[in-house]
């Protein structure tokens, strides 16, 4: 019985366009016989298989995703125009030979085309630096730092061959999503379902960054030097995200007890778009000698008074111990800047945590309270505490510690520490967002 001998049949592969429109980006019914690069047709075919017209010749294929199914062309083509059905067809591949090495051993050889799309949930132009863009997205886990990704929408192709300048997984998909930042301004906003998709990975890619990734899962991190105490400080921050009930923390080489926050104090000042909402980075009791300020003066600045031992070595009920003054700007500060500015500042945000209501547009009336509310209800030397992101707490990720003060418990500690004591943390980093 004979062999076929493939190389000597012409074969040409013709790929339905489907939902035919006026776009650069078409939806097709398979894209195993494409690649990045290759000049392709979009012709009118009949029933018989008849070319009818050529609607376009010597288009340019800039983007490809297997997972969705479309192609992205260097060219708008109108595929409504055709009196028969719209298909694209491969320059590139006139014979089986090259229709089944696409198809097959280019694929087992690992080299193959990887989809890798992450819709752009929000966006942040001009940051985290100016000429950059953050796109939050729900898992950057495969993206890696310069890697060619495309920008696309439903409406086609926003921007291509544009560079990942950084990859951070965070915390969570929600409050604190996985960002990209990439190099380069990109406003998305006008465009429907806008997304990216990576260019540079293949299979073989994402086999190998995934072990990466295996190998990376929850990397310990030892020996964290937090500085001295100061006999004032009691909430350290972490330089990056760490998996909850994972840290380790140690004052002078004694390993404290990890427990639970309890209650923190608060205070809500204002409604609407002229709220604020405190929260005390002091556990218990100790978080109702924390005082906001919020005076008239000019500039929009932040200013910190620490205060903890008397001559009894206690806070006394009623004593202010942790002052956080914020001049209003000449009176124009609204909730979302005032807020903003401690948020920023590296003391004030370890003495609390503010978030505004609404947008936070409404100009804040110039106020002086304490917190209140807290309790000595948490257990343990100290607990994990979630950051402030994007106005939000729960569910941003975990990047603190705080320590609990209970000056008349003998197994706790009765004071923040001393000048002379040394204070380190042992931890595991998120490498994953918690929601993927």
């Amino acid at each position: 019985m004979g062999q076929t001998n493939l190389k000597r049949t012409h074969f040409e592969p013709r790929v339905e366009v489907l939902n035919p429109k006026n776009d650069d980006k078409q939806d097709v019914d398979f894209t195993g016989y494409f690649e990045l690069g290759d000049t392709v047709d979009v012709i009118d075919v009949d029933a018989a298989g008849n070319i009818l017209s050529i609607l376009h010749d010597n288009a340019i294929i800039l983007a490809i995703d297997d997972t969705q199914g479309f192609v992205v062309l260097d060219a708008v083509v109108d595929t409504t125009a055709a009196t028969g059905t719209p298909k694209i067809r491969v320059q590139q591949i006139d014979d089986g030979y090259q229709a089944i090495d696409r198809l097959y051993r280019r694929r087992l050889r690992g080299g193959g085309a990887f989809a890798l799309v992450q819709a752009i949930e929000a966006q942040e132009l001009n940051a985290p630096i100016v000429g950059q863009t953050i796109f939050d997205i729900d898992d950057a886990s495969f993206f890696r730092a310069g890697d060619v990704i495309d920008i696309l929408a439903d409406e086609g192709i926003i921007a291509s061959d544009v560079t990942i300048v950084s990859v951070n997984p965070n915390a969570d998909a929600i409050n604190n999503k996985a960002t990209i930042v990439v190099s380069g301004v990109y406003d998305t906003s006008t465009f429907t379902n806008p997304f990216v998709l990576d260019k540079t990975i293949n299979i073989e890619d994402a086999i190998r960054r995934n072990q990466e990734r295996i190998d990376g899962m929850d990397t310990p991190v030892e020996n964290i030097d937090l500085g001295l105490g100061n006999g004032l400080d009691t909430a350290w921050e972490i330089p990056q995200l760490f998996v909850e009930h994972s840290s380790k923390l140690f004052i002078d080489g004694r390993r404290a007890k990890k427990g639970i926050a309890g209650t923190r104090a608060t205070h809500v000042q204002g409604t609407g778009n002229g709220e604020l909402t405190i929260t005390s980075m002091h556990m218990g009791l100790l978080g109702n000698e924390d005082e906001i300020v919020v005076q008239a003066g000019a500039g929009l600045t932040v200013g910190v008074t620490k205060t903890y031992k008397n001559n009894a070595n206690i806070i006394i009920p009623g004593q202010t111990a942790y002052i956080v003054t914020v001049n209003d700007n000449g009176g124009t500060a609204t909730a979302k800047q005032i807020a903003d500015a401690i948020n920023a500042d590296s003391e004030a945000r370890r003495i609390m945590q503010v978030q505004y209501g609404g947008d936070g547009s409404v100009v804040v009336a110039p106020f002086s309270t304490n917190l209140a509310g807290g309790l000595d209800d948490g257990t343990g030397d100290y607990s994990e505490l979630e950051q402030i992101y994007e106005n939000s707490i729960t569910g941003t990720g975990f990047q603190w510690v705080s320590l609990h003060m209970r000056p008349n418990e003998r197994n706790r500690y009765s004071e923040p520490p001393a000048d002379d004591e040394e204070v380190c943390i042992d931890f595991r980093k998120a490498t994953e967002n918690v929601d993927r």
